[in-house]
C-alpha cells in the first residue's frame, strides 16, 4: 500500500458512487453506480466485468458539457482531458449486481503535479540548455517524524497525458549525490514504461520500470550529473493518460539534527520514540554510503522487544545494548535479517540498529514495546539508588499529587526505586497511599542532594522532605515466588512551613499550682508506706530468687560468642552449644545477661531482638513466636541504602541463599537464636521476618534499621 491506497481514499472522498438496488431504467437496465469529479487534467475510467459477460454493460460520460456512451459486455472505458467537470453512470442488466463490476481509474487530486504543457519527447542532449519542467518531492518522513499516514502520502505523484504513439515526456528531477530516489505506483489508461537517465558530459540510460510489472525502483542519484525520467508508450495508441509517485529522501536531512544518519551512532542521546506501545523507524541508503546507517532507539531495563525489519535489498544488520554506565555490548553481529524479539539487561537504556548494504535500498525498523512498566517507565525499574551524580535519564522522576503509579516484581527483581521530586521551598510533607492488597512494602527515603546519602526514612508513612530529589523504595514480601503487581500514590500533604513564632515561659505563674497538687498526690502513698513501714524496711533481696545455674550458663555464652575466644570460627560446635543455651534459657534472662538489643521489635504474632557483637562482622538474632504457628517462614536482609549485603554464614546450620535464610516451621511459643556472618560492606540493615499464619501472607518489618559495620 503506498500513494495509490491514498488516491484511492481521496477518490471515495470526491467521487459520489451509490449502489441503487431497484433503480430501474425504461429499457430495462438498472442504474448501479453513478459519480462525479471537479478536478482537471487527464481523465480516466475504466470498469470491468467480473463474470464471463454482463449483458446491457453501458457507461454513459458527460465531460465539459459534452456527452459520451459506451457499450460492451467486457469492458467499457473513456479517456480525455477535463477542463471543468465530469460525471458518469454506469448501467447493465437487472440480472447483474454492483459486485460484477472492478473500476479503475486516473482522476486527478488536488495535491497532484500535473503536466502543464507538452513536456520533451527527449532527455536533452549534453550541454542544451532550456527552463525544463522539474519535481522536487523531498520527503521530511525519515526516522520516526510522521506517523503512518504521513508516510503514505510523501513525496509527490505527477499526472500526464501521452496525446499520440509519437508522445513521450521527460522529466527531471532535483537531487544530488547521495540522495535516493523512489518511484512506485506507476498507472496508465494503456499501459506505459519510465526509463531513468543519467545526464552530465553524456546521457546514459540507466534502467526502466513498466506499469505492468514491478510497482517500485529505488536509484541513487547520479554523482555529478542530474537524474531524468522518460515517460514512454507501451504500445501505439493515440492517447494515454498516466500517473507515477515519485519521492526523494536527502541524505542531508536523514538525521535528527538535519544530517546525514551516521554509523556507528554519533549522537550523544537516543531517539525517543513518539508512541508508548510501538514506533516505526524509516531510512535508506544509497550505494555511495559505505558506513551505512545507525539507529539508537531509547529502551527500557529488563523487557523483551519485539522487532519487525523490512530491507528492499540484502543488507547486514548489528544489534547493540548502550547500558546505564556507558558500556555497549554486541548481541547480534553481521545478521540478514532482525530476530523476532531483543532482551534487555536489567541496566539497558538503548537498543542500537547498524544497517550496511552495497546496494541502494530502503530499510523500515518497528518497535513494539511491552504493554506496562514500571512507574512512568517503559522497562523495570532500578533495584538500586542512583550513583553520586545522581539520577540520569534512566529514572523518570515522579510528581506527589493524585496521579497513581503501578509496577511489577518477580523472581530476581524484588525491589524497585522511583525518584520522585519535591518543589515547595520549605520542604513538602508525604505519604504513600496504595489502594490495592499487595505483597510489597513502601519506603520513603529522604535524601542528600550532594551526597544522595539516606537522610532519613519511613514505611510510607507521613514524612517531611525538603526541597529537590528523593526516592519511593519498593520491595517484595519474601519469598518472592511469582509476578508481584503493585500501585501507589505519593499523597501531597501540603507545604512544610516552618513555625516561626515567640514564646514565653510563663512557668513561675504555676510553682505554687504544682506544689499544691504534688502534695496532694503524694498524700495517698505516704499513708500506705506508713500503714506497711514494718515490711518495708525489714524486706531483703534473697539470692533464691534469680536462676543461679541459668546465669552460670548465659556467662559461659557470653564468653563463647565473644570475638576474644580465640577458638569461635575453628570450633562450630561451640557456637551451636552456646545458642542452644539460649534457647533453653528463659527470654527475659537473656535479654537480662545479653544487655539491651541493637533492635527489637514486637507484634501480635512475633518478637524479633538482634545484638551486634562488637568488632566483628557478626550479628545473633533472637526470634520469639506467640500464639500462632508460622509456616514457610524465612528471614531476610537488606540495606535501604543500596548497599551490597549477604548472608556469609550461619549458625546453627540453617538453608541459606544469598540474602535469606529460611526457618521453616516454628511453633507457637518458639524461641530460636541465630547468629549470622554479614558479607558486603552495609552501614544500616534491615531486617524482615515472613512466613504463612493459617494459609495468610505476613511479616514482620522493624521500623528501624540496623546501624552496622566493623567498629575501628
Amino acid at each position: 500500500m503506498g500513494a495509490a491506497r491514498v488516491r484511492a481514499i481521496v477518490a471515495v472522498l470526491i467521487l459520489i458512487i451509490s449502489i441503487n438496488a431497484g433503480a430501474d431504467g425504461e429499457d430495462g437496465t438498472e442504474l448501479f453506480i453513478v459519480g462525479d469529479s471537479d478536478a482537471r487534467g487527464p481523465f480516466w475510467i475504466q470498469f470491468t466485468c467480473e463474470l464471463d459477460s454482463c449483458q446491457d454493460m453501458e457507461l454513459v460520460i458527460w465531460a465539459d458539457g459534452s456527452q459520451y456512451t459506451i457499450t460492451d459486455s467486457h469492458s467499457v472505458e473513456w479517456s480525455g482531458l477535463i477542463g471543468e467537470e465530469v460525471s458518469w453512470e454506469l448501467h447493465g442488466s437487472l440480472s447483474l449486481d454492483a459486485g460484477d463490476f472492478v473500476m479503475s481509474s486516473i482522476i486527478g487530486n488536488p495535491s497532484d503535479i500535473v503536466e502543464g504543457t507538452d513536456l520533451p519527447d527527449l532527455v536533452p542532449s549534453p550541454g542544451q540548455l532550456g527552463d525544463w519542467t522539474s519535481i522536487s518531492a523531498t520527503s521530511t518522513c525519515q526516522l520516526n517524524r510522521c506517523d503512518h499516514d504521513e508516510f503514505l502520502s510523501e513525496g509527490a505523484s505527477f499526472l500526464g497525458v501521452l496525446d499520440s504513439s509519437a508522445d513521450d515526456d521527460a522529466i527531471l528531477i532535483e537531487g544530488d549525490v547521495g540522495d535516493v530516489i523512489k518511484i512506485s505506483n506507476i498507472e496508465s489508461s494503456e499501459g506505459a514504461s519510465i526509463e531513468y537517465w543519467s545526464r552530465s558530459d553524456s546521457k546514459i540510460l540507466i534502467g526502466s520500470i513498466s506499469s505492468d510489472g514491478s510497482d517500485r525502483v529505488y536509484l541513487d542519484y547520479p554523482e555529478n550529473a542530474e537524474l531524468w525520467v522518460r515517460v514512454v508508450h507501451s504500445d501505439e495508441s493515440d492517447f494515454s493518460t498516466y500517473r507515477f509517485d515519485i519521492v526523494r529522501y536527502d541524505d542531508e536531512s536523514e538525521g535528527p539534527m538535519g544530517e546525514e544518519l551516521g554509523n556507528p551512532w554519533p549522537y550523544e542521546f537516543p531517539l525517543v520514540g513518539n508512541s508508548t506501545k510501538h514506533d516505526i523507524y524509516r531510512g535508506h541508503i544509497s550505494s555511495n554510503d559505505q558506513s551505512g546507517d545507525s539507529l539508537l532507539i531509547s529502551s527500557g531495563a529488563k523487557i523483551k522487544l519485539r522487532v519487525i525489519c523490512q530491507f528492499t535489498e540484502e543488507a547486514s544488520l548489528e544489534i547493540l545494548l548502550h547500558d546505564l554506565h556507558g558500556e555497549i555490548e554486541q548481541i547480534i553481529e553481521s545478521s540478514q535479517g532482525c530476530p523476532s524479539y531483543v532482551n534487555t539487561t536489567g541496566s539497558t537504556i538503548g537498543v542500537e540498529f547498524r544497517i550496511n548494504s552495497e546496494e541502494v535500498m530502503g530499510w523500515d525498523i518497528e518497535i513494539i514495546f511491552p504493554d506496562e512498566g514500571d512507574g512512568v517507565l517503559i522497562g523495570d525499574a532500578p533495584d538500586l539508588l542512583w550513583l553520586e551524580t545522581g539520577p540520569s535519564e534512566f529514572w523518570d522522576v515522579l510528581t506527589p499529587g493524585s496521579t497513581s503509579y503501578s509496577g511489577n516484581l518477580g523472581v530476581g527483581d524484588r525491589i524497585d526505586i522511583h525518584p520522585f521530586e519535591i518543589t515547595d521551598l520549605n520542604g513538602s510533607k508525604v505519604m504513600v497511599r496504595s489502594d490495592i492488597e499487595s505483597p510489597v512494602t513502601y519506603q520513603i527515603q529522604s535524601l542528600s542532594q550532594e551526597s544522595w546519602q539516606i537522610l532519613n526514612y519511613t514505611n510510607g508513612s507521613e514524612i517531611s522532605v525538603p526541597l529537590g530529589t528523593h526516592a519511593i523504595r519498593v520491595e517484595g514480601l519474601s519469598p518472592v515466588v511469582g509476578e508481584i503487581g503493585y500501585e501507589f500514590y505519593i499523597v501531597y500533604l501540603g507545604e512544610d512551613i516552618p513555625d516561626d513564632g515567640e514564646y514565653q515561659d510563663l512557668s513561675h505563674l504555676f510553682t505554687n499550682f504544682y506544689l499544691l497538687i504534688g502534695g496532694l498526690m503524694l498524700l495517698p502513698l505516704a499513708v500506705v508506706l506508713w500503714w506497711n513501714r514494718s515490711g518495708v524496711f525489714k524486706r531483703s533481696i534473697s539470692q533464691s530468687d534469680f536462676d543461679i545455674h541459668g546465669l552460670h550458663r548465659l556467662d559461659l555464652l557470653r564468653e563463647r560468642l565473644s570475638t576474644s575466644s580465640n577458638g569461635l570460627e575453628d570450633s562450630p560446635e561451640e557456637i551451636v552449644k552456646a545458642l542452644k543455651m539460649l534457647g533453653d534459657s528463659s527470654w527475659e534472662n537473656v535479654l537480662s545477661d545479653l544487655g539491651k538489643p541493637s533492635l527489637r521489635h514486637m507484634t501480635e504474632q512475633i518478637e524479633i531482638c538482634s545484638w551486634i557483637i562488637p568488632e566483628s562482622e557478626f550479628l545473633v538474632l533472637g526470634i520469639r513466636t506467640f500464639e500462632y504457628r508460622w509456616e514457610l517462614s524465612a528471614l531476610s536482609v537488606s540495606s535501604p541504602e543500596g548497599s551490597i549485603v549477604s548472608i556469609e554464614k550461619v549458625s546453627p546450620d540453617h538453608m541459606f541463599d544469598n540474602m535469606e535464610v529460611f526457618l521453616d516451621s516454628m511453633e507457637p511459643g518458639t524461641k530460636r537464636f541465630l547468629r549470622l556472618e554479614i558479607g558486603g560492606s552495609p552501614s544500616l540493615i534491615e531486617l524482615e521476618v515472613s512466613g504463612l499464619i493459617a494459609g495468610e501472607p505476613v511479616a514482620a518489618v522493624p521500623r528501624e534499621a540496623l546501624v552496622f559495620g566493623k567498629n575501628d
